[in-house]
């Protein structure tokens, strides 16, 4: 028997050439004109389902399997970054400070942990496993940063809404999340509920895991303007976290402020990057260690592998990292992300030209913002910066004017 020898290995260039042709004539059917260069994924050229024929076909031309592991923005940004990523021959390197999209140093000198010196005073006040109390300084803090996450809501005209904290779990269900740290009412609070009517399946609520899934299906059903629809809302979120609870950073409980927007995929992506625009520019005034990176959800069904890669490669979430201690260790703060169009097609929410919406949420987790800032400047007013005494005093007056309006 004849064995055929194996298929020569492309050279830098002609597999550069070979993925122009792939994506405009086969991904993209010929009707744009992507080269070396061209943004993939913030351009919006990809999907779920492109960004797995993209790399089944770099992994076909070079007969070497990518791991999951180098599947990011990093190394996926453009044709030019492919090839010198995943090209044996090629000699330039992608590096993961690419996935990086902001960083700012502070004095890690002046770190201590606060936690101790907070409950001493109760202006925190653990009162079960993964749920806390706040007050003090902890809580002026706490309001500071929701009423500036609020004046930014109102810049862009999102008007506030408010949900409960229990949500259908049909809902989730029609929205594909599979989160187990946020429960479904225990089975004896159902069986008292449905006592009286039968136990219809379709009638079980959970605590909700994020804020944001209250919103599609009010807009489930609708054809949108020319304009991008907004809202904002602060609401009480549960994760359990395999009962890995760390007060402040890890809660089962927690409190999360979020901007959601629907819209076209330009819309959606301006809101995005303005709220990451309004947040670097807190973090210089504030003078705080941090940085905002790539990052992708963990929380996805078995079997969605696409749009866990979409967002791994795709820059449709980035994380805010705040520092808590003066070995830079850091905790995710805010998120900001850009759906695309998964939650339009799941609720049935379309454009004026009758495509599915797309959607995105900027999420804040204010008692981790409460635990950073108070980690980097201290637990007493006095000691932290003009400018972040100053961010205080206007936040309040801002709440104190809201109050009596």
């Amino acid at each position: 028997m004849k064995i055929s020898p194996p298929k020569p290995l492309p050279t830098p260039e002609e597999l550069e050439r070979q993925l122009v042709h792939f994506i405009n004539a086969t991904l993209l059917g010929g009707s744009t004109a992507v080269d070396r260069d061209t943004r993939l994924f913030e351009d919006g050229y990809m999907n779920s389902m492109r960004i797995l024929y993209l790399i089944a076909m770099v992994e076909k031309s070079l007969g070497a399997r990518i791991p999951d592991r180098s599947v990011r923005l990093a190394n996926f940004r453009t044709i030019a970054t492919i090839v010198s990523v995943f090209h044996p021959d090629a000699a330039a390197k992608a590096t993961s400070t690419a996935d990086r999209l902001f960083e700012r140093r502070g004095d890690r000198s002046r770190f201590a942990s606060p936690l101790e010196l907070l409950r001493q005073r109760g202006d925190v006040r653990v009162v079960g496993a993964g749920r806390v109390a706040l007050a003090g300084f902890a809580l002026e803090v706490f309001e500071a940063v929701d009423a500036t996450v609020v004046r930014w809501a109102e810049s862009l005209g999102a008007p506030e809404h408010r949900y409960p904290s229990l949500i259908d779990a049909a809902v989730l269900d029609r929205a594909n999340v599979v989160i187990p740290s946020a429960p479904v009412i225990p089975s004896e609070a159902r069986d008292r509920r449905h006592s009286d009517r039968g136990t219809d399946p379709s009638d079980r609520v959970s605590l909700a895991p994020a804020v944001c899934y209250h919103a599609y299906p009010g807009w489930s059903g609708q054809t949108l303007g020319d304009t991008p629809t907004l809202l904002t809302a602060r609401g009480h979120c549960y994760r359990y976290e395999d009962g890995n609870h760390v007060p402040l950073e890890r809660l089962w409980e927690f409190t999360m402020r979020e901007i959601i927007v629907v819209g076209t995929r330009q819309q959606v992506e301006d809101v995005r990057q303005s709220l990451v625009r309004h947040v670097t520019a807190l973090v210089d005034t504030l003078e705080v260690d941090a940085s905002i990176e790539t990052a992708s959800d963990p929380f996805f069904a078995a079997g969605d592998e696409g749009r866990r890669l979409m967002q791994q490669a795709g820059a449709l979430k980035y994380e805010l990292r705040l520092a808590v201690d003066a070995t830079g260790r850091t905790i995710a703060a805010a998120s900001f992300n850009h759906h695309h169009d998964f939650f339009g097609t799941r609720f049935g929410i379309r454009l004026a030209d009758d495509t599915p919406a797309h959607s995105g949420c900027v999420a804040f987790g204010l008692e981790r913002w409460v635990l950073a800032l108070l980690a980097q400047h201290g637990v007493e007013r006095g000691a932290w910066p003009n400018a972040g005494r100053a961010w205080l005093d206007d936040a309040t007056q801002r709440r104190t004017r809201g109050a009596g309006a």
